[in-house]
């Protein structure tokens, strides 16, 4: 008994399947019906709902039924008011309307097929994308994992904290430019304080203001060394003008010396004649002659010698002099050269600051634009990033929709940018989903091949129409949906696409080889 019983349950449910199947067929046919209507009325440019053709056909259903209907029950009472031998003439009438409605039915089919303008259209797999694609997020120099503020799937918006990097490397690299970029501020403003002669070094405003410790401290050291290669300076100045002062005074004395000779050699000069008149009278010795001028030679010698003297010293002046020059142009020299080599060394840490800021400035890795964080690829906290590594994605959120379709090398003539387009979006029920229509934007110039499969394809974009996503109230568009592409290229009747093959056999046949 209980085999029985599961036999009759098998049987049951067969039967609740197959007439569940049999339903859904129905149904399916009845929606792609629908959706065939529909597409002609609007490709005529009468736009109808799916409620609207639905009563359309089951009204013409009803009136073609109640005509059947009709023409039996005029058959059947026919047939009951005269005798036997009157049937065949009894139903020559419908006999006849049959006929006539057969022949309707070919003749408006035939015409219909012939010419009713149908659509043309290539067909075309896609998936919905983003304009624009994902953005990758990287980073340029890479780092330790401080801390990860997004998850698989975050909306965030632009200018949010991704991935947060440890900033002790970038902190100190940054730390010591600024550090350098301030002594050699300082530097600066000592070496041109000492090449104009200032009397005190004039620092700029901003090194002033700052009241850090070791800012003064800087600047403190820096107002010494002024002052001590100042007075090292000065020093030596002051050494070189004593020398050419004392130069000065021995010759001056030098000069009395050489007019008290003088008028020593004139009073032997006079001696001399008043000894000569003596020894003329053999009044006086030869020798006390001599000896006068003997005197005499030995004071006009040192006459002569205090002259040299004074020359000499004035060489001497001359001299320290031109040193004196030459320690200052020296000076200036040297510092015209280290303020130069400062200078350049400042516009090289001026260059370097900007990017030492960056690349502190990087270690919290933001979002560049609003969207959707997909294909994060880093989860552990303090591991290691390498430069360039693709850390997520970034879906933009902003940004318009474009259907990217693959379209057959053998349909690739049939394309044109600029065509118009039908998108179907499968993961849908197409009979609660309104028309959506958009515009061929761009073709591939060559094609391209699955990497998976090999299978060449050109890359078409198509864009949605704006109104129509306006109109998709409870649709929601999400990069990656499957979705089918019809690319419009014109019309052309029933008949003529069914004659096309016979045709085009016909082209390819009628040849001799």
């Amino acid at each position: 008994m209980p085999d029985k019983l599961d036999l009759v349950d098998f049987a049951v449910n067969g039967v609740k399947t197959q007439l569940s199947r049999a339903i859904d067929r129905l149904l399916a046919g009845y929606a792609a019906v629908i959706a065939t209507i529909r597409d002609q009325l609007a490709l005529a440019g009468i736009a109808l709902s799916d409620r609207a053709i639905a009563l359309i056909v089951l009204a013409t259903a009803a009136v073609a039924v109640f005509a059947l209907a009709q023409m039996l029950r005029f058959s059947v009472r026919r047939s009951t008011e005269k005798p036997p031998d009157a049937l065949a003439a009894a139903t020559r009438m419908p006999r006849r309307l049959g006929l006539l409605a057969i022949t309707l039915f070919i003749v408006v089919l035939g015409g219909w097929s012939v010419l009713a303008p149908l659509a043309s259209a290539a067909l075309a797999p896609g998936v919905v994308s983003p304009d624009g694609y994902r953005k990758t997020i990287q980073h340029l120099e890479g780092g330790i994992i401080r801390s990860i503020h997004i998850r698989e799937g975050d909306v965030v918006r632009a200018g949010d904290p991704l991935i947060t990097l440890d900033d002790t490397k970038a902190r100190s690299l940054d730390a010591e430019v600024r550090e350098r970029l301030l002594h050699n501020l300082a530097t600066e403003a000592r070496l041109e304080a000492e090449r104009t002669d200032a009397a005190e070094i004039s620092y700029p405003d901003f090194l002033i203001h700052k009241s850090t410790t070791g800012l003064q401290r800087l600047m403190e050291g820096q107002r010494q060394l002024f002052v001590s290669r100042r007075a090292a300076h000065q020093g030596r100045i002051q050494i070189l003008e004593a020398r050419i002062r004392q130069l000065e005074e021995q010759n001056a004395g030098l000069r009395q010396v050489i007019a008290a000779e003088a008028e020593q050699i004139a009073l032997i000069d006079e001696e001399i004649s008043a000894v000569q008149v003596l020894l003329e009278k053999r009044l006086e010795s030869k020798p006390r002659i001599l000896a006068l001028k003997r005197h005499r030679a030995d004071i006009a010698a040192a006459k002569a010698a205090n002259r040299a003297k004074i020359a000499e010293n004035a060489q001497a002046m001359g001299e320290t002099n031109l040193q004196l020059l030459t320690i200052t142009e020296e000076r200036q020299e040297k510092l015209g050269t280290e303020l130069a080599e400062m200078r350049r060394i400042l516009a090289e840490l001026k260059s370097q600051l900007p990017s030492r800021e960056d690349i502190l400035e990087r270690t919290v890795i933001r979002a560049p634009l609003a969207g959707t964080v997909m294909n994060l690829h880093v989860t552990t906290e303090r591991g290691v990033i390498e430069p360039g590594q693709p850390l997520l994605d970034l879906v933009p959120n902003d940004s318009g929709v474009v259907i990217d379709a693959r379209v057959r090398p053998t349909d690739i003539e049939r394309i044109r940018t600029g065509m118009s387009a039908r998108v179907v979006l499968t993961a849908y029920r197409q009979r609660s989903l309104p028309l959506v229509y958009g515009r061929l934007r761009s073709i591939s110039a060559d094609a391209i091949a699955d990497e998976r499969t090999g299978t060449t394809y050109f890359l078409a974009k198509v864009e949605v129409d704006p109104v129509d996503l306006a109109n998709l109230d409870d649709v929601q568009l999400i990069p990656g949906m499957p979705a089918e592409v019809m690319l419009l290229d014109g019309e052309q009747s029933l008949f003529a696409y069914l004659l096309a093959p016979i045709l085009d056999s016909g082209r390819r046949s009628l040849r001799e080889n």
